[in-house]
């Protein structure tokens, strides 16, 4: 890069070699998609070789090439968040929001240990919860007083809680 920047043109062709490889993998860890990383190490080669004359010999190359690239995948990125576009991801497992088989299996083990849990307080406490929950009608009492019933039915669900698990 000093040869470049002092107008040397032979010095182009083992730049490019050497970079070019570096500048692609380095994009490809920043960016999901195969064909935005692809452009924008491409992208990122042309200014380095554009600004070739503005490099500082007496600094070291490698983090200034790199500081350009990462200026590009941003610029990839935020191009992408402003169409609100999603990457295409090659290769990559997509989570799709459905839990896997250890979340079901724990989701059931707490629904199990919470029902456990509910049975053993007043079935006042019961409703408050399940109203406050959205899964039965809220009572038609003042707001205020609903929410000290829904505050104290909390602390009897947490202490029967703390009594059969022992944990919060």
């Amino acid at each position: 890069m000093a040869r470049l920047a002092e107008g040397d043109r032979e010095a182009f062709t083992p730049a490019f070699v050497c970079l070019q490889p570096l500048l692609e993998r380095f994009c490809a860890r920043l960016l999901p998609c195969r064909e935005d990383a692809e452009d924008a190490a491409q992208t990122a080669l042309l200014k380095v070789f554009s600004r070739a004359s503005e490099y500082d010999a007496t600094r070291e190359v490698l983090p200034w090439v790199l500081g350009i690239a990462a200026y590009e995948c941003r610029t990839v990125l935020k191009a992408r968040m402003r169409r609100r576009e999603a990457p295409e991801l090659e290769g990559v497992e997509v989570d799709d929001g459905a839990p896997g088989p250890e979340a079901r299996l724990l989701a059931e083990d707490l629904r199990r240990a919470l029902t456990e849990v509910m049975g053993g307080l007043r079935p006042e406490d019961v409703e408050t919860l399940a109203a406050a929950m959205g899964e039965r009608e809220r009572p038609t009492i003042p707001g205020a007083t609903f929410r000290k019933r829904l505050e104290r039915a909390l602390g009897r669900l947490r202490e029967a809680w703390r009594m059969r698990h022992g944990v919060e």
